[in-house]
């Protein structure tokens, strides 16, 4: 710890980071596509053996409770899991193994995970309603999926330092962002930003990331990113059941056209879910 609190850790060390392999690259890809079919997805699911091995075995889990084993990822698309399901487990599945998780005592990778599946399900639902250009539905799910990706970065990187950045935010009721930056000099989002740049994942995401706590952005995306900060503020108090935080997120929501009796049911059906949505967080974590 001391070796590595006694300097800046950069975003440089994201070059550090291994690239993504070719498969990896390709089922990204499959999973990006609206138009994909679950024949052709699952072909291309199939080519990695840990993915097929952890969608398998959360359609057997007791959750879903089916009478028969299913033997196959088809199967398990058409009559479990669903395909929006699989492509957000997919993608954070495969993002999951490329960073080591392990070495940080504090960091719970199912709760993170929990809270961007909520982040991406309500914005791709509050996105479908506002039928707006600049919001598109499958980008505001991928998006909100994605918009932790460099805590998990951190923790692959410095494991030590975020062990610490962790316990600070518990000591002092303050955020991630807010620790991260002290001891690290760049936020969650920044290291995001770098990651998927290495990555090579599309132009808007990187900058979504890189510009998430940027107050003075006002580029293309500047719509966008309001729209995800509200998006992932309801979903941190939806899973803590804050009420009055959550009737707050619902009124500013109205800028973008989003009434309550709009939302409200979105919220409950999350809710009834949450059981489901932990299940899958899990899956993606590997736990």
């Amino acid at each position: 710890m001391a070796a590595e609190s006694g300097i800046n850790l950069k975003i440089s060390r994201i070059k550090n980071l291994p690239e993504l392999p070719a498969a990896s690259i390709k089922i990204i890809d499959a999973v990006s596509d609206p138009e994909i079919s679950i024949e052709e997805l699952a072909e291309v699911i199939s080519i990695s053996p840990v993915l097929v091995a952890r969608l398998l075995g959360l359609a057997n889990s007791a959750y879903f409770g089916c009478a028969h084993p299913i033997k196959d990822l088809k199967t398990a698309i058409i009559r479990v899991l669903g395909l929006n399901l699989v492509k957000s487990l997919t993608l954070g599945i495969l993002l999951n193994l490329a960073l080591d998780t392990g070495k940080c005592r504090h960091f719970k990778c199912e709760i993170l995970w929990t809270d961007a599946l909520v982040t991406a399900i309500l914005a791709q639902k509050f996105s479908l309603l506002i039928n707006n250009n600049d919001l598109v539905p499958s980008t505001s799910y991928t998006a909100g999926l994605l918009l932790n990706i460099g805590l998990i970065a951190a923790v692959h990187l410095f494991p030590e330092t975020t062990d610490q950045i962790l316990l600070n935010v518990k000591r002092h009721s303050s955020s991630v962002s807010t620790e991260m930056t002290i001891l690290v000099g760049h936020d969650q989002y920044e290291l995001g930003g770098a990651l998927l740049e290495h990555w090579h994942l599309p132009d808007i995401y990187q900058t979504v990331l890189k510009e998430f706590k940027n107050t003075a952005y006002s580029g293309n995306e500047m719509k966008f990113i309001a729209f995800l900060t509200l998006c992932f503020g309801l979903a941190k108090n939806v899973l803590a059941d804050k009420e009055d935080e959550i009737t707050q997120l619902i009124n500013q929501l109205s800028v973008f056209g989003l009434s309550s009796a709009a939302i409200r049911p979105i919220i409950n059906e999350i809710i009834a879910k949450k059981d489901n949505i932990y299940l899958a967080a899990l899956a993606i974590s590997g736990k």
